[in-house]
């Protein structure tokens, strides 16, 4: 290969450059094959030019500041015996028939696709074509096919509304890898059932952890598809769950001392006969902005015991004098905190010992069912029907990630990362219709090392090819 063809990435070792023009922003090299004498390959006559075809294609592969624009010069060949007639047009290995880009610009614009953050505009922007062609490159040679199951595998859904069909789509992941498995238009049973049971049962029996949530259709999976398989509901969603239900307290609180706000504003724009505006009351302050204190792991806040001025309060305050000012609120928040930590602190520190974490769990179980708030009498209860799959999330597997292998606790948590990719994704490109083409999008930029189906179809071997004109 001569040097031209390499400095401009071409798969043609013959191709010389016959001009050269820049206009502006604009850099034009005219092409064309070393003149040598053709014979036909079906009679051996020799042929002869009827002419040249100028082509325009647009080739980025310098990536500088001009845009670069190849015009091909094809010459047309015609054996020159009568009774043969053979007629061909010349090509070029690096550009498809009929293409207006090269099929290095088009490994280019495929390649773009792998960063989350490019649009279909972005990119078309960068190689200063249609956003039409950048979509039908992608389609035409991204196709994603499944990945095989491991013996650990996550499910969870994302919510998408794409369509009617299209409400919740199914995640399925690789616990080991962190790679996305499948991308599922719904998680609906008529469209579950017949995807789990395509998959032979050799790859579905070697299926040891299936981790989810505590939606009951994902732990009902393990007796449908996997029967070695053990359910395994993380702790992520155990916590989360006694979480939520704190807020909504919390919550219902801050709507009680709004209401208490607006009545006291409507007051005293009655009795001045004019619009009267109040400045938040203490407590809308505290439970609006610093309700994560009783929300939070403590583990995970960094208190700060050096006074700092508070703009409400007009005083000096640290993250303790908070605490309390929330406390005096409703003395409930304390306990409420308080009984979340003892789960949290058992959860944090039996990771890899289930057998102990067991021990614990039977006894917090009664604990939470005697407690006299209902919030954690329902935790007792979910403690209880749940007990077996919660166990199972303190198990050990192996797990890799950033070029290392190491030990780690069943979780769901890496599908969460993937879960928030997915809803980038679906908002950077403002809505998709086409779920095929957002499915691929996503795997094609998720995966580590990605594996594009029809590969060979990037590079034609021909270098002469039949005209169908």
């Amino acid at each position: 290969m001569n040097s031209i063809t390499e400095l401009l990435n071409l798969e043609d070792s013959d191709i010389i450059i016959s001009d050269i023009t820049i206009q502006g922003t604009t850099k034009t090299l005219t092409l064309e094959t070393k003149p040598y004498a053709h014979f036909c390959p079906s009679c051996g006559f020799r042929m002869h030019s009827r002419g040249v075809k100028k082509r325009t294609i647009k080739h980025p592969i310098l990536q500088d500041s001009y845009m670069l624009t190849l015009i091909l010069k094809q010459r047309r060949w015609k054996c020159t015996n009568p009774e043969c007639a053979y007629d061909i047009s010349e090509s070029f290995k690096f550009v498809n028939k009929r293409r207006r880009t090269t099929n290095a610009t088009d490994m280019l614009i495929v390649t773009a696709y792998r960063n989350l953050m490019e649009t279909s505009s972005s990119i078309a922007n960068r190689f200063h074509v249609s956003d039409t062609h950048v979509l039908e490159v992608f389609d035409r040679y991204v196709k994603m096919d499944r990945l095989p199951l491991t013996d650990a595998i996550c499910i969870d859904e994302v919510f998408l509304d794409m369509d009617e069909h299209c409400k919740y789509a199914l995640v399925i992941q690789d616990f080991h890898t962190g790679d996305p498995i499948d991308l599922l238009h719904s998680r609906r049973a008529n469209v579950t059932e017949p995807y789990f049971v395509s998959i032979p049962p050799s790859e579905r029996n070697a299926v040891k952890y299936l981790i989810s949530d505590m939606y009951n259709q994902y732990i009902s999976y393990v007796d449908k598809y996997f029967p070695n398989a053990v359910s395994v509901i993380d702790s992520f969603h155990v916590i989360q769950w006694i979480t939520r239900l704190i807020d909504n307290y919390i919550r219902q609180l801050l709507r009680k001392y709004r209401q208490r706000d607006k009545e006291r504003e409507e007051q005293l724009s009655f009795e001045q006969q004019k619009p009267v505006s109040l400045p938040p009351s203490d407590e809308v302050y505290l439970l609006q902005k610093y309700r994560w204190l009783i929300l939070s792991s403590q583990a995970n806040i960094k208190y700060h015991t050096d006074p700092r001025m508070d703009s409400h309060f007009h005083c000096l305050m640290n993250t303790f004098d908070y605490e309390d000012a929330l406390f005096r609120i409703d003395p409930k928040l304390r306990e409420f905190r308080d009984l979340k930590e003892i789960y949290i602190q058992f959860n944090n520190r039996n990771a890899g010992f289930p057998i102990k974490a067991r021990q614990e769990l039977d006894e917090l179980i009664p604990m939470y069912n005697s407690s006299e708030h209902e919030i954690f009498r329902d935790f007792g209860a979910l403690l209880e029907k749940y007990k077996d799959y919660i166990i199972n999330s303190f198990i050990m597997v192996e797990k890799h990630g950033a070029g290392k292998v190491y030990d780690s606790r069943l979780s769901n948590g890496p599908i969460e990362s993937i879960n928030r990719k997915i809803k980038d994704l679906k908002r950077l490109g403002r809505g998709f219709r086409n779920f095929e083409h957002f499915r691929n999008r996503f795997l094609y930029a998720s995966r580590r090392s990605p594996v594009l189906n029809r590969i060979s179809e990037y590079n034609p071997v021909m270098y002469f090819e039949d005209d169908d004109n």
